[in-house]
């Protein structure tokens, strides 16, 4: 159980976004019913009474964000909620800065991590992962694309704004060390705290493009300006985005016993169906897994 935080916690459980009574259960009033006993019996004691502890960037639309009401919504909040039911026990949702997110749960302040986390093996070295799909990055850019960027060839010379902390760091320089090899100019990256941060300095001109999450991007030109400020580059050498890979929950590997409990609940929400009955429902049918691995990123 994490140390609690001042500020906001959504707490998620029985597929609420606020916990609104008690049920019948063990002792943490939480409603029983939909409990798998299986991997509930893998959580230790504390977290089924005390709850789990959530790090979250939010806003990460569509994975963490808040509708027009101001509740905590996105796909990884409805997963929290599913798991909160197979677990009996209570998920908060707690506002976390992306690039300090790891360091927040070694410093006791959250249990995991549920925030559109890409698993690889540097972040490893830190957390485990329990995968819960695949993902991609793809590049936004202004309205009508003005810049006519097609593929990352096209970023030479170029501003790109991409997120503290996440792997469109390194999947950028990459890019621009590419650049550099075919004597063409550098991409010059700039480095910003969130989503509605980067999309404002690229309205703003202050980059040529923006980098990240396949599905923010996606989301981010379907929705800004209702679809009047930005346009995804869909390059056909990457259909589904660049260097796409796991996304997990993450978990400190001290804490095995957690990890496990939270693997096996995710691992009962794909066998009975509620996994991929909410991926059809956020349209990321196609980037479902088809178990709940650990660490599935290799070397």
């Amino acid at each position: 159980m994490a140390i609690k935080k001042l500020g906001f916690a959504a707490v998620i459980t029985a597929g609420l976004l606020v916990l609104t009574g008690c049920a019948s259960g063990p002792s943490n009033g939480v409603d029983q019913s939909k409990v798998d006993t299986a991997a509930q019996a893998l959580l230790p004691a504390e977290y089924l009474e005390n709850g789990i502890d959530v790090a979250s960037d939010i806003p990460y639309e569509p994975f963490e964000y808040y509708d027009e009401d101001g509740n905590l919504t996105g796909i990884d909040v409805e997963l929290g909620a599913l798991i909160g039911e197979k677990l009996g026990t209570e998920l908060r949702f707690n506002k976390t800065v992306f690039d300090t997110i790891i360091a927040n749960l070694e410093a006791g302040n959250n249990d995991i991590i549920i925030s559109s986390m890409s698993d690889t093996v540097e972040r490893q070295a830190k957390v485990d992962f329990i995968d819960y799909h695949i993902g991609g990055s793809q590049m936004i850019v202004a309205k009508g694309n003005p810049e006519n960027i097609t593929n990352p060839m096209g970023l030479c010379g170029k501003t790109v704004i991409v997120q503290n902390g996440t792997i469109h760091i390194d999947l950028v320089g990459s890019m621009s060390e590419s650049c550099e090899i075919s004597g063409k100019r550098a991409i010059t990256i700039t480095q910003l705290p969130d989503s509605p941060s980067m999309q404002n300095a690229l309205r703003a001109g202050q980059g040529d493009a923006v980098m990240m999450d396949s599905f923010v991007a996606q989301d981010a030109a379907a929705k800004a300006g209702n679809g009047e400020y930005f346009d995804v580059v869909n390059d056909p050498d990457a259909p589904n985005g660049y260097d796409a890979g796991f996304v997990g929950i993450a978990v400190l590997k001290k804490d095995t016993e957690l990890r496990d409990a939270i693997q096996a609940a995710l691992q009962s929400l794909i066998d009975d169906g509620q996994y991929q009955a909410l991926l059809d429902k956020w349209n990321m049918s196609a980037n479902a897994v088809v178990s709940a691995s650990i660490n599935g990123t290799k070397e």
